[in-house]
């Protein structure tokens, strides 16, 4: 990894999150007509055919073998849970309530990673855990009509990004980052198979440019957060994820009319805070262990 440019990798980041929430905008778009099973489907198949030409060039045809198969079909279904969930829950809530929901993740890997990884977790960071979850139950809090199933999807599905997000880390070096995301999306595509035609609705003609913007979006976000991390270490670049938030309400509010209410800010500001201490503290610890060893 270069991390001798850090600007370039800040702003690799912060692009992604333009773009990654816009794709998430168009998911929404697209919900209101196909099933999330379809669209998630669409989306990974795609992606592995734009990815595999490069993987045989760059790394040879033996890498497109999910290796260990078991975890990875694992990381697979996590990521098909995860993602799957976050277009069925933007159907019933703001594209911004759900984008900050999702921020649990990273809670997730920090609570999970002393039991899967075998990290040390600080008091200080199981502080900051507990805040975050305490900022999701703001933004999960019931209005005057009950609580919003929607929410519920997000809460499943945020937690399944964390296994993902958990299992990505716990198979780090195994693969180059671009083949890890191969890996990862055939799988989902291959399990996704054999649902979709129960769901299936053939595409309309003027969805067509929809579908394509979604797609584009898709690859193009997913690459430059890749990318970000080749110019950066993570602890630098990983607080500017949040930048996520503000392009999903951009998005929601000129294009659904959606703004979160007060309450809904307050969480997203607990949770940004809290996941934003997480990101720099590991940071902190993982440069003292090196320095160490």
């Amino acid at each position: 990894m270069n991390s001798s440019r850090p600007f370039q990798g800040v702003l690799l980041m912060i692009l992604s999150m333009v773009f990654l929430p816009t794709k998430d905008g168009f998911a929404k778009i697209l919900g209101a007509y196909y099933s999330p099973l379809e669209i998630i489907w669409a989306q990974f198949f795609l992606m592995y055919l734009v990815l595999v030409p490069f993987i045989v060039w760059r790394y040879g045809f033996a890498m497109l073998w999910p290796r260990p198969f078991g975890i990875q079909v694992l990381r697979g279904v996590s990521a098909v849970v995860g993602i799957g969930l976050f277009y069925w829950a933007v159907l019933y809530i703001p594209l911004a309530n759900t984008t900050a929901v999702y921020f649990l993740a990273p809670f997730v890997v920090t609570a999970l990673s002393p039991a899967v990884l075998q990290e040390k977790v600080g008091f200080r960071r199981w502080t900051a855990v507990i805040v975050g979850f305490l900022g999701v139950s703001i933004i999960l809090r019931p209005d005057i009509d009950g609580f919003n199933a929607g929410y519920g999807i997000a809460l499943v599905g945020g937690f399944s990004i964390g296994i993902f997000y958990l299992l990505n880390r716990k198979l780090a070096g195994d693969s180059p980052p671009v083949v890890a995301l191969a890996h990862s999306v055939v799988i989902g595509a291959v399990l996704l198979s054999f649902a979709v035609p129960v769901v299936w609705v053939d595409p309309r003609a003027p969805d067509i440019m929809n579908i394509l913007y979604f797609v584009f979006f898709a690859i193009l976000g997913q690459g430059l957060l890749m990318a970000s991390f080749v110019y950066a270490p993570a602890s630098t670049i990983a607080p500017f994820q949040y930048f996520g938030i503000v392009s999903a309400t951009a998005f929601g509010y000129f294009v659904f009319g959606e703004m979160p209410d007060a309450w809904t800010w307050i969480g997203i500001a607990v949770i940004c805070s809290s996941g934003i201490y997480i990101a720099v503290r590991e940071g902190r610890v993982k440069a003292v262990e090196q320095e160490t060893a």
